[in-house]
């Protein structure tokens, strides 16, 4: 039997997310730096972003900004069952077989955003473990040109997928929010550039 997410679970975290929000200092936390935090189940990864919070949510929920950082092919709908589809392939087409689901739980505009993956590419994780795992990220402004992004991985098991699954995202997270910071203070991600050097470097 697959373990499920129930809205009463969504509702305790939200409400914790809520109740927990505290004033970030500003002068305590540089710009640009990831800081991850694992414990049994969870994985917690959070990084300052140089923009304001409205800019960041944009990042995250729209198709044009998530391409800005994330993916070179994004297509959102955002609501509740609404999906993130994206892509690392710089020719993927909506509805493709390989591309990445996201499903949209719950959102507060520029608070928060839980997410999990219904689809993944041919190999990532069985479904069974991607159906207990939930994403979910934090949006807190430090000023009104800063915001602290905040990235919970929940579900994860003592199993040795689990364990591949959170070191994966360890790195890969890393990874993608130094490259939304950078998107902020260097521009958007040049996909073709980055692709074609790859490529010269294989």
């Amino acid at each position: 039997m697959k373990p499920a997410i129930s809205i009463a679970s969504l509702l305790l975290a939200l409400a914790a997310c809520v109740s927990s929000e505290t004033p970030v200092e500003e002068t305590a936390l540089p710009s640009g730096v990831v800081e991850t935090v694992t414990t049994e189940n969870i994985l917690e990864q959070t990084i300052i972003v140089d923009a304001p919070v409205s800019d960041v949510w944009d990042a995250f929920t729209t198709s044009e900004g998530y391409m800005a950082w994330a993916t070179p092919f994004a297509v959102i709908d955002l609501e509740i069952g609404g999906q993130i589809e994206s892509s690392y392939e710089l020719d993927a087409q909506a509805g493709e077989s390989d591309n990445i689901k996201l499903e949209i739980l719950a959102y507060l505009p520029q608070e928060l955003l839980v997410l999990k993956t219904v689809q993944a590419p041919p190999g990532f994780a069985s479904q069974e473990t991607l159906d207990r795992l939930v994403s979910v990220f934090e949006f807190d402004p430090v000023s009104d040109t800063r915001t602290l992004v905040t990235i919970s991985g929940v579900g994860y098991g003592d199993d040795e997928e689990s364990k591949r699954l959170r070191e994966f995202f360890v790195e890969g997270n890393a990874y993608s929010l130094r490259a939304l910071h950078n998107s902020f203070t260097a521009g958007p991600t040049d996909w073709e550039e980055m692709f074609a050097a790859r490529q010269q470097a294989q």
